[in-house]
């Protein structure tokens, strides 16, 4: 993927929120009683920061075998795996307007909850959202044509980020409903 041509620097879009209420309902019909929750996250949850067009959606399950089930409703929905390990399971799908990225996890993996510490975090500071967005912006400009050093530009601020973030308290954030 590369970041200038699939629009790393897209302003926000108030659309993504009901695309992922959309995906949200799809993933939940999928699911049985181990889906414990279905998460926004990446740029296109945080209001004001920009993005590829790449909705993230964040589903955790009890267990591996939830997760694998839903995993094989998506497939059969026209999903493509992109990733595949015990506890994960990302699975995206190229649509007219973006990409649709289901990134399922089970509860004991250790991924899920940094992204919804830095999605709460950048939710509630300003300040941190302005940072961030900046770092984007930069790092698209300067590694336009390589997605590995787009990202690994923006390592160190989602990092200092995410312990603020933690120092602030933001774990007890991290509830299912």
């Amino acid at each position: 993927m590369d970041p200038k041509e699939d629009g790393v620097t897209l302003d926000p879009d108030p659309r993504w929120e009901d695309r992922y209420e959309a995906v949200r309902e799809r993933v939940e019909s999928a699911s049985d009683d181990r889906l414990l929750d279905v998460f926004h996250v990446g740029s296109t949850a945080i209001p004001g920061v920009p993005g590829k067009p790449v909705l993230d959606v964040m589903p955790v399950y009890a267990d591996a075998d939830g997760m694998r089930a839903a995993a094989e409703w998506l497939a059969a929905a026209g999903f493509e795996r992109e990733h595949d390990a015990d506890d994960t399971v990302v699975a995206i799908r190229r649509e007219a307007d973006g990409v649709v990225a289901v990134r399922m996890h089970t509860v004991e993996a250790d991924q899920w909850r940094p992204m919804l510490l830095f999605r709460e975090y950048l939710s509630d500071h300003p300040r941190a959202r302005a940072e961030y967005a900046r770092v984007k912006r930069d790092a698209a400009a300067e590694h336009g044509d390589d997605m590995a050093a787009y990202t690994e530009a923006k390592f160190e601020v989602v990092r200092s980020l995410t312990r603020e973030a933690r120092e602030a308290g933001y774990e007890d954030r991290v509830v299912f409903r």
